[in-house]
């Protein structure tokens, strides 16, 4: 099947579609970029010698924002084809346990302990796929309770106590500083986001992906095999997840069985918010753009507020709802307006 079939399936828009630069960035399809506007001008004005400190800046960027982004571009992947992946904080936790009890309690070098947290992911990712496309258990719920299993996992082998004593070596995978102040897990992000980008915007596996999202089964009949791409996409997640777990546990230097917990709705809430931006559907930029405007205003009123223990809950909460939101308003006006133009052409004819 070629790409143009795919293209004409009933609902689904082309990646490759050409809008001015003017229309991409009109506020209905980039609303993130004014609402960072306007927090920063906020900021500059109510705490001036904190917001324009790059030390701010960089500790949002290292600290705050690197994980986060990695975990909800994997997620995009399957929301891509209408799948849910709510098994990547259980994900995260085995990764983050496996890796770092090979390399504290049995001694291995770091390199095949990352490998062996990988595999663990990837597994997680194949039994999330066998579930959802094999058995056919709805994707919330398979994927959640694989997550379920995979903390278990994470609490039993950790004996509910951090596993502390990691390596240096270990620690600067993700700590060790680039240029700048800039650490090493930031090119991570990029590299992957670079590469979950070209993947769907730029190649057929993109569009059969979209396309199964769009109307699965319009894809089916037009020959997409819904099936494997929707498989693959759980496992690209999963994969995703498993290196997100290893980065956060090298860069706080030990690992937690909790430690995807705090990443699951922040995921969501990004991928569904940056579905709102610039294409209108789920993509990398309008995901990467919805975390750092969502943590960077986070980290604004933490110190103009000097309070931060419920912020990110509130704002990453409120940001799910008004994505989800403004999506099926988003959808019920393109309806409309489909609607009109058919009843227009049906009078133009007549």
């Amino acid at each position: 099947m070629t790409a143009d079939a795919v293209e004409s399936i009933p609902g689904h828009a082309p990646g490759g579609s050409r809008r001015s630069a003017f229309s991409r960035l009109s506020p209905s399809r980039a609303s993130i970029v004014y609402i960072y506007g306007a927090g920063f001008l906020l900021f500059a004005i109510w705490i001036p010698h904190l917001w324009f400190s790059w030390v701010t800046h960089k500790s949002v960027l290292n600290i705050s924002f690197v994980v986060p982004a990695i975990v909800a571009v994997g997620l995009c992947v399957p929301l891509l084809t209408g799948a849910f992946d709510l098994s990547i904080a259980g994900v995260m936790s085995a990764s983050a346990i496996t890796s770092s009890w090979l390399v504290v309690d049995k001694g291995w070098s770091i390199y095949p302990a990352i490998a062996a947290a990988i595999v663990v992911a990837l597994i997680a990712g194949v039994l999330n796929g066998v579930l959802v496309v094999k058995v056919g258990i709805d994707s919330f719920i398979a994927t959640l309770g694989v997550g379920a299993v995979l903390t278990a996992y994470a609490e039993w082998r950790s004996g509910g106590i951090q596993i502390t004593g990691l390596p240096n070596n270990f620690k600067d995978l993700a700590r060790s500083e680039i240029v700048f102040g800039i650490q090493a897990k930031v090119i991570y992000l990029i590299v992957i986001a670079l590469v979950v980008w070209y993947v769907i915007e730029h190649t057929p596996i993109g569009r059969y992906l979209q396309a199964t999202g769009d109307n699965r089964e319009a894809a089916r009949l037009a020959g997409v095999q819904t099936n494997r791409y929707t498989f693959a996409a759980l496992m690209t997640s999963a994969l995703v997840a498993g290196i997100a777990g290893v980065i956060q546990t090298a860069g706080v230097g030990a690992g937690n069985a909790n430690t995807g917990g705090p990443f699951l709705l922040s995921a969501f809430a990004a991928a569904f918010l940056g579905s709102t931006q610039f294409k209108g559907r789920f993509n990398v930029w309008g995901t990467v753009a919805a975390v750092w405007v969502l943590l960077s205003l986070v980290k604004g009123v933490e110190l103009a507020l000097q309070s931060y223990r419920w912020l990110n809950q509130l704002f990453f909460g409120l940001a799910l709802i008004i994505a989800v939101g403004m999506s099926k308003l988003l959808e019920r006006r393109t309806i409309r307006l489909a609607a009109r133009r058919r009843q227009h052409d049906a009078a133009d004819a007549s």
